[in-house]
């Protein structure tokens, strides 16, 4: 591997490879050699890779997104049992968190 890859993007260095191998056909072996990258360090980033993919995939996102800006009254969250928070505003936005979080 080549000394030129600045230490911030070894991730994306790495997922390039990664990509250039899946659409050679070569074994990983045979990449390696021919692309002259250091065979252990193709495997250690293949995994460590496939862990990130694998735990970002697994962790659930909140469904909630930043408010930015609000017109009138206020929010209105309605919950799927029925239950509704109205006047929600950027004051209390912390009281909402944690409402919700108590009643999920």
């Amino acid at each position: 591997m080549p000394n030129t890859t600045p230490p911030n993007s070894l991730a994306d260095y790495w997922q390039e490879q990664i990509e250039a191998w899946q659409s050679s056909g070569q074994s990983q072996q045979g990449f390696c050699q021919t692309h002259d990258l250091s065979y252990s360090r193709f495997c250690y980033w293949r995994g460590r890779l496939r862990k990130q993919a694998s735990q970002q995939k697994s962790t659930p996102s909140s469904g909630f997104v930043p408010v930015t800006h609000l017109i009138g009254d206020g929010l209105t969250l309605v919950l799927p049992n029925g239950l509704q928070l109205r006047g929600i505003a950027s004051d209390n936005l912390p009281v909402v968190q944690q409402l919700l979080a108590h009643l999920s």
